[in-house]
C-alpha cells in the first residue's frame, strides 16, 4: 500500500532525488537502479559536465584546476534543477561547493549513500591512476585523504533528507523511506 501511494505521488508531482556522498561511494551505481525502479530519467552529472564541455573531468580538474570546475560543476546542476522526476548522481564533491547543497535542497531531496573510510580507500585505490585527486598516493595518503575529506565534507553530506549507512542498501529501503515520509 505505501508504494502504490508513493508510485501515485511520484506520477503527479514533480520530483528530484539526488544522490550525494564520497566519490566511489556507490552514488551512480544506487542512481541507476533507483531510476529504474521509479521509472525516472538518471543524470549522472560527471557525464553531464563530460558531454557539456566535451572533456573528461579528470581533464577539466587538472587542467583548468578545481575552482574552475567547480563553478562548471555549479552552472550544470543549475541546469539539472529544472529538469522534473529525475535520479541525479552528483560528484563526490559537488555538495561542498558553491552553496550547492541548499540549491539540491530548494529544488528537491538529497540522499546521502554513507560509506566508511575502509570500503572509500579500497575503492580508491582501484581508481588511483584515474583521479587527479588521488593518484600516486599510498595507502596511508589514501587513508589521510578520506579522514580529510570528511573532516571537509562530511557536515554538507549529513543535511541530507535521507541517509543511507551501507553501501549496500537497496532501493527498496529508500522508497520505502520516502513514503514513510
Amino acid at each position: 500500500m505505501l508504494t502504490f501511494i508513493y508510485i501515485c505521488r511520484i506520477n503527479t508531482s514533480t520530483v528530484r532525488l539526488f544522490i550525494i556522498g564520497f566519490k566511489s561511494s556507490g552514488k551512480t551505481t544506487f542512481g541507476r537502479k533507483l531510476a529504474v525502479r521509479l521509472n525516472m530519467d538518471f543524470i549522472d552529472m560527471d557525464e553531464y559536465i563530460e558531454r557539456k564541455y566535451n572533456s573528461s573531468v579528470p581533464e577539466l580538474f587538472t587542467q583548468e584546476g578545481e575552482e574552475a570546475f567547480r563553478r562548471k560543476e555549479w552552472k550544470v546542476l543549475i541546469e539539472i534543477v529544472k529538469k522534473d522526476n529525475i535520479v541525479v548522481s552528483t560528484g563526490g564533491g559537488a555538495a561542498c561547493h558553491c552553496d550547492n547543497m541548499s540549491l539540491m535542497e530548494k529544488y528537491g531531496d538529497t540522499v546521502y549513500i554513507k560509506v566508511d573510510d575502509e570500503t572509500l580507500v579500497s575503492r580508491l585505490k582501484e581508481l588511483i591512476e584515474d583521479r587527479p585527486v588521488v593518484k600516486g598516493k599510498s595507502m596511508p595518503e589514501l587513508r589521510a585523504y578520506v579522514t580529510g575529506m570528511k573532516e571537509k565534507c562530511e557536515h554538507h553530506y549529513l543535511r541530507a533528507k535521507y541517509i543511507l549507512e551501507n553501501e549496500n542498501i537497496a532501493v527498496e529501503k529508500l522508497v520505502e523511506m520516502i513514503a514513510d515520509g
